[in-house]
C-alpha cells in the first residue's frame, strides 16, 4: 500500500479527525507501518526487474576446440595426436597448445600459440605447463593432468595474480587427452583462453574454482550378452 491509496482527508498517521477514542492513533500507526512495508517490498520488486545477474564468461575458442576434439574422438578414449589438423582450428591457434606427458602430473609444452609468449614474456616451448601457475596451484594442475592421462577431459577456471602493472585477468584452461601411435595417452591438446588485459609479464594463475573433470564414456563393443528365452523348446 502506498501513500496515494489513503484518502486525502485522512492524516498520514491514519487517525480520523475528531476521533479521540482510545487506540485510534495506534491503529493509524499500524496502517502507516503496513504502508511503509508495502512500499519497501514494491521498491525491491521494481529493482529486481531492473537488476540482472552478471553474464558468465564466454570462451569461444575452448568451445570450438572441444567440439573438434569430440568429433575427432568418435567414441574412442582419445583421438590420436597424428590426427590433429590445425586448419579447422585456425581461429584458436593463438591460444592452443600441445603438451607431452613426461612424468606423473608433469607435462611439457611442445607447441603453443603466441598468447603463451605474451603471458610469460618469453618463449615457453620446452617448459613445463606449470610455469603458468602459482606455486600453490601446481598440485591442482598435477592432479588435473593425471585425470587427463586416465582419459578425462578437464577444465580449470583461472584467475591471475594482480599487482603493479598486472590488472585483473581471468581465464579458462581446457585439457583434452591425445593418444600416440600405440594408443597410449601421452599428449595433451590444450587451450588457455583469457579475458582482460595481460599487462606486465609474466602472469601466473591460480584456480578460481575447483577443477572440473568431464569423464568421456566409451561405448562398449563386442558380442551381445546371452539372454534367457523362456518358453522355448529344449533340444
Amino acid at each position: 500500500m502506498t501513500e496515494s491509496s489513503f484518502p486525502t482527508s485522512t492524516p498520514i498517521d491514519g487517525s480520523i479527525p475528531g476521533n479521540t477514542a482510545p487506540g485510534a492513533s495506534g491503529f493509524g500507526r499500524a496502517r502507516a507501518s503496513e504502508s511503509a512495508f508495502g512500499a519497501v517490498v514494491s521498491l525491491r520488486q521494481r529493482l529486481g526487474t531492473l537488476w540482472q545477474a552478471p553474464e558468465q564468461p564466454c570462451f569461444p575458442a575452448i568451445d570450438a576446440v572441444q567440439a573438434y576434439w569430440e568429433d575427432l574422438r568418435g567414441g574412442r578414449p582419445a583421438p590420436a595426436r597424428a590426427e590433429i589438423d590445425p586448419r579447422p582450428l585456425a581461429d584458436a591457434l593463438n591460444v592452443l597448445f600441445i603438451a607431452e606427458r613426461i612424468a606423473p602430473g608433469v607435462a611439457r609444452l611442445r607447441l603453443c600459440g603466441q598468447h603463451f609468449s605474451d603471458l610469460l614474456g618469453m618463449e615457453p616451448r620446452g617448459m613445463p605447463l606449470s610455469v603458468l601457475f602459482t606455486a600453490a596451484a601446481r598440485d591442482d594442475l598435477a592432479r588435473a593432468l593425471e585425470q587427463v592421462a586416465r582419459g578425462a577431459r578437464v577444465t580449470l577456471p583461472l584467475r591471475a595474480e594482480k599487482g603493479l602493472g598486472r590488472p585483473g585477468l581471468d581465464g579458462m584452461l581446457a585439457l583434452m587427452p591425445l593418444a600416440d601411435a600405440q594408443g597410449r595417452i601421452t599428449r595433451i591438446l590444450g587451450v588457455l583462453e583469457t579475458q582482460g588485459r595481460i599487462g606486465r609479464a609474466p602472469r601466473r594463475f591460480a584456480l578460481s574454482a575447483p577443477v572440473q573433470p568431464h569423464p568421456n564414456p566409451v561405448p562398449t563393443r563386442g558380442k551381445p550378452a546371452l539372454r534367457l528365452v523362456r518358453g522355448g523348446k529344449s533340444g
